[in-house]
């Protein structure tokens, strides 16, 4: 029998009866708790070198960084870069091993090697894969405890960093840094030079002053080793006490002298290069430490002045302005304090005016503060975005030698993104107000000065020291 012309064919009939049920109600997004750094576990050898593990399940390749708690204002003022010279020498070979077969036995266990010296210590930094960690860290437990140091990979490594000083002096931003640093700090203060000394300090060191350094700073009671990565059931911790125990050395710390005062006093510096189409300005002052109990407000703050490229700075001195490509605000850590600092590179011409508008951004947050908007947006790029910054096991083992560099208790860090998310727009104002002083800023200028000089002096309202 044929169907009635009125009636519908049994599948539209389906779809409309699916049509008229209910529809699920719209989900609700829910905030999200801030991230919480992995938990560490710390634990003092029978040697006085401390371990500090962090468990990241299905990280096969293993972060260890070694932290050599001796300061840069422990070098001999004439040796200043004697510290970076014999941590890079560590590996220039061991007894029975060259330097060549010491990097291919690294090499053949998969592993990569890094080595620095902040104001703050000494970093040597391990990547390994799991397997091979018992193996690659006994090389260079070996080449902490006797390295050949040999008096030729000594003069290499002199003439390298004499060099790449040379290099530095040509940086604009590292040439404003220096004068930054020499207006901040005493002249007596370590902090004050350069980390890696000068071409004058790192040209008078020998094989005998990298022995003598080796001897006296490197020893396991001063030191801390961070191990990131897959550590549960493989007997990784095992292995890490055994290889670390094998080394011994005088007990004790490192006396190490008080630092000075800082400055507070404003400074306009010019840095003549001649001919220059571009300036580097430099804005900064001494601010709190990442120990103070202000850090937290003061990161909030700094990433909302300058810290992303959606910052105030950028907003107005990029975007707004077209004067750069980029203008930034930062917090650098030196030993005790942080240095705040502003800093970008604009086209000649427009020096003068984009020295100005800093200035007046600077003044308009200090009266102003920051609003709810910025305050939010530097805690989504902080707080919210951290899982995806820490994914990975060398970033999570860097994060925890910084905080042993800076002396914070490794309790702190676990709970340091909730602390940041609980800053209020008001705290993180008041923190930028401490640091960011308008009127005891020190200004370097890194240009043409017969072009910007008097552009500076004017926005400045002093005028400049030519360098």
């Amino acid at each position: 029998m044929t169907a009635p012309a009125s009636a519908s064919p049994p599948h539209l009939a389906a779809a409309g009866r699916r049509a008229a049920a209910p529809r699920p109600k719209r989900p609700v997004p829910v905030p999200v708790e801030p991230w919480l750094f992995p938990s560490l576990h710390e634990d003092v050898l029978a040697n006085g070198l401390t371990l500090l593990t962090c468990d990241r399940p299905g990280q096969e390749v293993l972060s260890v960084e070694i932290v050599v708690a001796a300061p840069l204002a422990l070098e001999p003022r004439e040796l200043e870069g004697v510290l970076g010279i014999t941590t890079s020498a560590l590996v220039e070979g061991v007894p029975e091993l060259s330097s060549l077969d010491f990097i291919r036995e690294l090499e053949n266990c998969g592993a990569t090697l890094g080595v620095g010296a902040e104001h703050a210590g000494l970093r040597i930094t391990l990547d390994v894969p799991v397997p091979h960690l018992a193996r690659a860290l006994s090389l260079l437990v070996r080449a902490m405890r006797e390295p050949l140091l040999p008096a030729a990979s000594v003069d290499r490594l002199v003439r390298s960093r004499v060099h790449a000083l040379v290099r530095h002096q040509a940086d604009p931003e590292r040439r404003a840094a220096l004068e930054l640093h020499g207006a901040v700090f005493d002249a007596s203060d370590r902090r004050s030079r350069p980390a890696r000394g000068t071409r004058e300090t790192v040209g008078r060191i020998d094989r005998d002053a990298v022995v003598a350094c080796h001897r006296r700073f490197l020893r396991p009671a001063v030191t801390t080793v961070v191990v990131a990565g897959d550590l549960s059931g493989n007997g990784t911790e095992a292995a890490l006490r055994r290889v670390l125990s094998s080394w011994e050395g005088e007990p004790g710390a490192l006396p190490v002298p008080p630092a000075p005062p800082v400055r507070d006093d404003p400074a306009v510096i010019v840095v003549d290069r001649p001919g220059a189409v571009q300036t580097r300005l430099v804005l900064g002052r001494a601010a709190t430490a990442r120990t103070a109990p202000g850090w937290d407000a003061l990161l909030i703050g700094n990433h909302s002045l300058g810290g992303s490229v959606n910052a105030r700075l950028d907003r107005e001195l990029r975007e707004a302005k077209g004067y750069t490509y980029g203008f930034h605000s930062r917090l650098l850590a030196v030993v005790q304090h942080s240095l705040a600092v502003v800093t970008g590179a604009v086209e000649t011409s427009v020096t003068g005016e984009a020295l100005a508008d800093v200035r007046r951004i600077l003044r308009e947050v200090a009266e102003h503060g920051i609003s709810a908007q910025e305050r939010w947006a530097a805690v989504a790029q902080i707080v919210d975005a951290a899982p995806l910054r820490y994914l990975t096991a060398s970033a999570v083992a860097d994060e925890i030698a910084v905080l042993v560099l800076d002396g914070r208790p490794p309790a702190t860090l676990p709970g340091a993104f909730r602390r940041a998310a609980a800053v209020t727009a008001e705290e993180a104002s008041a923190a930028l107000r401490e640091a960011f002083v308008p009127d005891r800023l020190v200004t370097v200028a890194v240009g043409d000065a017969s072009r910007i000089g008097a552009a500076v002096q004017e926005a400045a309202g002093s005028p400049p020291h030519i360098v």
